[in-house]
């Protein structure tokens, strides 16, 4: 039996059956009570979230910030406005335009303030509009800069026939056209067990894999871990493997040429998620010109091989 590993990171001893680690988007199944609330750290939320997100907060933070200094003007008497039409049903427009004119510092001409408090409030947007510009420039730059793994894995694990006995397979490929380097993969089996007093325990082994780097990685990779007499696996059925609610962490390190910074990516394949007794399809072949062609469209794409021993490994 391959020894168990201690350094994972995550509890062993528990009083019930979680549903999963990590989930199948690479997430940790986490919540945590009395963490920082996502305002408070406002710059990493707005680094990760989506990009439709992200131009909804800028657009939300731009108008609302031009509201409130509309009403400060509207408070403050629209009349020490220059260029305001008095007599206008938009009254309130013309005076939120201005205020966008103001904090983007763009100033057609057209209005102008006048008086101390008008004058004072509206250098004071200026200088707001100026900062606000500032950060929203530092959050694009970070979130361009930011290197994000485009490591795409396959939908399922498999266990495929494996030279004379069987193996635990899974694919991966890059899914941008750059080059990455010193690729390393580290496959986690975690079981759950029950010990006299109905507690719940948590086993880490970490699969020692048929090939665990690759220098570089231009097409897909086929990740093996052997299933033989040193493997945790050895001899259970699917059914054991279900019991044990068994998952499968697959860890994948690698250097972007393009950021110049190693990414990192994570994947969760839950028991449910293991094909029995199949066999990926190659997605790669010799194009007619002599170079290669990968359809990445099919990484998921593999074949029931319907053996008698399909249930035991």
């Amino acid at each position: 039996m391959r020894k168990e590993v201690s350094n994972t990171g995550f509890g062993a001893d528990s009083s019930r059956v979680f549903k999963r680690i990590i989930n199948a988007d690479g997430s940790y199944n986490i919540n945590r009570i009395g963490a920082t609330a996502k305002w408070k750290d406002a710059y990493k939320y707005l680094i990760e979230i989506s990009w439709g997100r992200f131009f909804l907060w800028l657009l939300t933070f731009y108008i609302s910030l031009n509201l409130i200094f509309t009403i400060l003007y509207w408070f403050i008497g629209f009349n020490h406005i220059t260029g305001v039409d008095r007599q206008a049903d938009s009254v309130f427009m013309q005076i939120f335009f201005f205020s966008v004119q103001t904090f983007t510092t763009v100033g057609y001409g057209v209005m102008a303030p006048t008086g101390f408090w008008t004058q004072m409030l509206s250098s004071i947007e200026a200088f707001t509009g100026f900062l606000s510009f500032s950060l929203m420039t530092g959050l694009l730059y970070g979130r361009f800069s930011k290197p994000v793994s485009k490591i795409i894995f396959s939908k399922n694990a498999i266990v495929a026939p494996y030279k004379e006995g069987t193996s635990l397979q899974i694919k991966i490929a890059n899914e941008r056209d750059n080059v990455l380097m010193d690729v390393s993969a580290k496959m986690i089996l975690v079981f759950d067990t029950t010990d006299d007093q109905g507690d719940m325990k948590k086993h880490y082994f970490q699969l020692p894999l048929e090939v665990s780097e690759v220098s570089l990685l231009p097409l897909s990779w086929t990740i093996v871990h052997p299933i033989n007499e040193e493997s945790p696996l050895f001899g259970k059925s699917q059914e054991e493997i279900s019991a044990l609610h068994a998952e499968l962490l697959i860890i994948i390190s690698g250097y972007d040429e393009v950021f110049s910074q190693v990414i990192n990516d994570i994947k969760s394949y839950y028991h449910t998620d293991i094909l029995w007794n199949w066999k990926f399809k190659k997605i790669f072949a010799p194009g007619t010109n002599g170079d290669i062609i990968i359809d990445l469209t099919q990484l998921n794409a593999a074949e029931n091989l319907n053996h008698a021993s399909k249930n035991n490994l």
